[in-house]
């Protein structure tokens, strides 16, 4: 699909879902700008409200997006294909699949935004090991969407943040792949 066209799709999923969302924003090759679009990938924190059980008492923790997404099932033009609590698989009419990633703890927006943002050689080199030949200092390591230090997750609210943690500058989403590129002849 052309990316203005993915785009507007992107947009519009991004406009329903935005109430059920403390956080959501448009990754993948829309994000870094492709002219092919295969896939729609959306990153997203939902909004966590808590609700008093059947009795009155101890608060339940209710994810307002997994009730939005599961009146969607009624909805005969789209399908969906994956239904897990951080990634669901979502086919829509006009022809394009929507991953949509979902941010829930202990995982981090800054490693997931980064990870969803792709392309996936340079996400997969960006989360290796140096000893491996990645970008991740041997210190570190990603576990559950988030960076830790032996038992100690360090916070990485935003991209940057990640790439700040890991001593490299940051990197357009544009210029990715080309970056990985050269640090694969390297």
């Amino acid at each position: 699909m052309k990316l203005e066209e993915a785009k507007t799709i992107a947009d519009n999923w991004l406009q329903s879902l935005s109430p059920f969302c403390e956080r959501i924003e448009i990754a993948g090759s829309i994000r870094r700008g492709k002219p092919e679009v295969k896939d729609i990938e959306i990153v997203c924190v939902p909004k966590i409200e808590k609700q008093p059980d059947l009795f009155g008492f101890e608060a339940l923790k209710v994810n307002l997006l997994e009730f939005y997404i599961d009146s969607l099932l009624a909805d005969n033009a789209i399908r969906i294909h994956k239904m897990g609590p951080r990634y669901k698989k979502i086919s829509l009419s006009e022809g394009i699949c929507i991953d949509l990633f979902i941010v829930l703890p202990p995982s981090q927006w800054g490693v997931q935004f980064l990870i969803r943002t792709g392309p996936a050689d340079f996400s997969h080199w960006i989360v290796t090991s140096k000893q491996s030949g990645g970008a991740l200092p041997s210190n570190l390591k990603i576990k559950d969407g988030a960076v830790w230090h032996g038992v100690k997750k360090i916070e990485t609210p935003e991209e940057t943040d990640f790439f700040k943690v890991i001593g490299v500058n940051y990197l357009e989403p544009s210029q990715r792949q080309a970056h990985w590129i050269g640090a694969k002849k390297s």
